[in-house]
C-alpha cells in the first residue's frame, strides 16, 4: 500500500512540476512550428511544418498575411512540409539527421517536438486521442 501511495504521490508532483514549466515564457523558432497528428487508418504520426515569421513582440507571424498565429488561430496556408512515420524515432530522424536544412532552429524546440512525437507514438499504440501540448 504504501508504494502506491509513493507512486501516486510522484505522479502528482510531476504532473505539478509540467504545469508550472508549460507556462513558463519560450522563444519561438524563427525556422516554423509544427502540428502533429495521428492517423489511426495508416497508423502513422504525421508532422506538418508551417513557415512563420517573429514580430518585434517574439510573436509568430504569419508570412504571406503578416496577421499573428495564435494557438487557435485556424491554418488557412499549407505546411511547408510534411514528415510521416510509424515511430517517434523514424520522423525524428527525418527532421534533424542527413544533409540539407534542417526546419528546426532552435534545441528547445528540437526537445520538445521529441517529447511530443512520444506523446503521440503512445496514443498511436493504445487507439487514444493525442492532443499536442
Amino acid at each position: 500500500m504504501e508504494n502506491l501511495d509513493l507512486q501516486e504521490d510522484l505522479i502528482q508532483s510531476i504532473q505539478l512540476l509540467d504545469e508550472k514549466l508549460s507556462k513558463r515564457q519560450i522563444e519561438l523558432d524563427p525556422k516554423g512550428y509544427f502540428l502533429i497528428k495521428i492517423e489511426h487508418l495508416t497508423n502513422e504520426l504525421i508532422l506538418e511544418h508551417y513557415l512563420n515569421n517573429i514580430d518585434k513582440q517574439g510573436r509568430a507571424v504569419d508570412p504571406e498575411s503578416g496577421k499573428l498565429i495564435g494557438c487557435k488561430t485556424k491554418r488557412l496556408n499549407q505546411p511547408s512540409n510534411i514528415y510521416r512515420g510509424k515511430s517517434a524515432k523514424e520522423v525524428g530522424i527525418q527532421i534533424s539527421e542527413g544533409n540539407g536544412q534542417y526546419p528546426i532552429s532552435r534545441l528547445d524546440h528540437a526537445i520538445y517536438i521529441g517529447r511530443e512525437l512520444q506523446r503521440a507514438e503512445e496514443c498511436l499504440r493504445t487507439g487514444k486521442q493525442y492532443i499536442q501540448d
